[in-house]
């Protein structure tokens, strides 16, 4: 063992930074902090500690809906905060047009490469594979090695990749190189996430969450644009879309580089669970490639090789949670991911995770379907479908001022709830649209009401969990909630794929044309995904009730009782209880 001796993590105003103790006594101290969040007693094990007492006192705070201080306050310039959000709103609407730029150009790819329609998935696939996959571990690095250099080599590294996948000749060469620059946007999420966490406080970090979070809808829409422009205008066609974005990733980074603070809060432990990382990570993989790849396998989800993956990919993830719990409470080794991060807020956080993945698995199909609907069923072209995803992108920039100046007034769980409301509706106004509607009846209104789910429930979602995570684990609790997040749009995707193939296929066989069964197997999948968003949208009522406003000034009591972000709980029967001053930093009651 290590004769330096490194400083525990403040996680309570009665716990000074200065506090050392033995590495052992450390490690036991975060396991106790989760402990105490998740309501275990912890008498025994703290007796003669105030140290770990203290840590273990700041866990049940937590539960009970006191979040754990973030660090001072800094004091920056008005036009570096706007370059600080500019540059990770940027980034992250980078990842998402990346995706996108390529999907609306796909039969022009099939055309150049002379891709097999089994192959033509694995263009958008492979990006979204090992960006939902790395997720997890990049989180880790950044809270390890720094936040803002990670921010930058993953930008820099999407970069290249991107530009050599415009280059290449043959459908494997851009597969490979689209899921290499995937692995470019997993390191530069979470670190970004940490970015804005452990630099904005108050109103300014609802601004800098709100604005981060709009990058995803707002950049999936901007590349679909993009795509459909320079693939119908440039003779370079879909390749000009991968040298644009290339450049604009690269000059993301530079000015990240250039903008963002010096990293704060790291761990100072900077020891990284690769066991536990490798475990999640073949996991997810499997996961993610079983699912994308099921439906055009060769018996399709009966091909024996999908079934075994899906069964594989299961018991590794259950391994990691079970890895994940040995490392926490039987080494002195940190893990990857502390299991309390499923526990705090009395299961509120757990929640937002669960309604997250499943408000994806109904958001993501709405791009994909919405195109075949555009370019198979109304035959509007390219540009003509790329026109129509136009309501998204100013729709998204309307809802990510709108959190920004609401997030504290509001309810945020009435927030999330209208949010994926109004997404489940998108998919409604969809499934009634008629093959000769015009623009502006259903399919206007679903444009712009689909991006209202993925802006607010994002927005408020991170801001929520950023809150509860210490100050060492932002990235990784960021990470956490995009990996729930991308594993929903994964299932999503294949589940109303299956959906429309089977019913396209049924209809078929009753003797319906080939348009009718295309029309009602798209209808069908829309119809699925607004059944999951109104799933989503009841769970979200019943769950993250109290969840309140973020950033109000005031003043509130914890008790072991379930408030959160702005209900204060009744009077503590046991006048020790903790009490905490939150203002700006944190949430209370208006």
């Amino acid at each position: 063992m290590s004769s330096e001796k490194p400083k525990l993590p403040p996680t309570s105003p009665r716990f000074t930074s200065g506090t050392t103790l033995e590495p052992v006594l450390s490690a036991q101290s975060y396991a106790r902090y989760d402990a105490g969040i998740a309501g275990a007693s912890a008498g025994a094990v703290v007796a003669g500690n105030p140290e770990l007492a203290a840590v273990v006192s700041a866990g049940a705070a937590s539960a009970a809906g006191i979040p754990p201080p973030p660090p001072p306050e800094l004091d920056i310039s008005g036009a570096r905060t706007f370059a600080i959000i500019a540059a990770v709103s940027i980034a992250m609407a980078i990842s998402g047009a990346g995706g996108m730029a390529l999907s609306i150009a796909l039969p022009d790819i099939q055309r150049d490469l002379h891709m097999e329609e089994s192959q033509l998935q694995w263009v958008s696939s492979a990006f979204a594979l090992t960006n939902g996959c790395f997720l997890l571990l990049s989180g880790r690095v950044a809270d390890v090695y720094g936040r803002k250099l990670c921010f930058v080599i993953g930008l820099l590294w999407n970069a290249v990749w991107t530009l050599v996948g415009g280059f290449m000749k043959s459908a494997a060469g851009l597969v490979v190189t689209r899921a290499l620059a995937g692995m470019g946007s997993a390191l530069f999420i979470p670190s970004a996430v940490g970015v804005v966490a452990s630099t904005f406080s108050g109103r300014t970090r609802a601004t800098a969450f709100a604005s981060f979070s709009a990058g995803a809808p707002i950049g999936g829409a901007l590349g679909m644009v993009l795509g459909g422009l320079l693939t119908a205008y440039t003779t370079a066609s879909w390749r000009a879309s991968l040298y644009t974005l290339a450049g604009a990733t690269a000059a993301c980074g530079v000015a990240g580089w250039l903008t963002i603070l010096p990293d704060r809060g790291l761990d100072p432990d900077r020891r990284i669970d690769w066991i536990g990382a490798a475990v999640i990570t073949v996991g997810l993989v499997l996961f993610q490639f079983s699912i994308s790849d099921g439906e055009s396998a060769p018996q399709g989800w009966k091909t024996p090789y999908i079934i075994v993956l899906l069964i594989l990919s299961v018991f590794f993830i259950a391994t990691f949670f079970f890895w994940e719990n040995y490392v926490e409470t039987k080494t002195t080794r940190p893990p990857l991911m502390r299991l309390g991060l499923w526990t705090r807020s009395r299961g509120k956080l757990a929640a937002t995770y669960a309604i997250g993945c499943i408000t994806w698995i109904g958001f993501i199909p709405i791009f994909y379907n919405a195109t075949l609907w555009y370019q198979q069923v109304q035959n509007t072209g390219v540009i003509g479908a790329m026109l129509r995803f136009l309501p998204c992108t100013v729709s998204g920039i309307i809802c990510n001022i709108i959190v920004a100046k609401i997030v504290h007034i509001v309810n945020n769980q009435l927030l999330i709830c209208v949010g994926i409301g109004a997404t489940g509706l998108a998919n409604v106004l969809l499934a009634i649209c008629k093959p000769e509607s015009i623009y502006w009846g259903e399919a206007f209104n679903a444009m712009w009401l689909g991006v209202l789910g993925a802006d607010f429930l994002m927005a408020v979602g991170s801001i929520f969990v950023s809150t509860l995570a210490l100050p060492e684990e932002q990235s990784v609790a960021g990470a956490l909630f995009q990996t729930m997040v991308q594993l929903g749009g994964a299932v999503g995707l294949a589940f109303a794929s299956v959906i429309a193939t089977n019913i396209q296929a049924k209809q078929v066989q009753r003797g319906k044309s080939a348009f009718d069964a295309l029309v009602r197997g798209l209808h069908g999948a829309f119809w699925f995904a607004a059944a999951v968003c109104f799933a989503a949208l009841i769970i979200a009522a019943v769950m993250l009730r109290g969840l309140g406003t973020y950033g109000s000034k005031g003043k509130a009591k914890s008790v072991s009782g379930g408030s959160d972000m702005t209900e204060v709980a009744p009077a503590a029967k046991d006048e020790k209880e903790p009490v905490n001053e939150l203002n700006t930093d944190k949430i209370s009651k208006v």
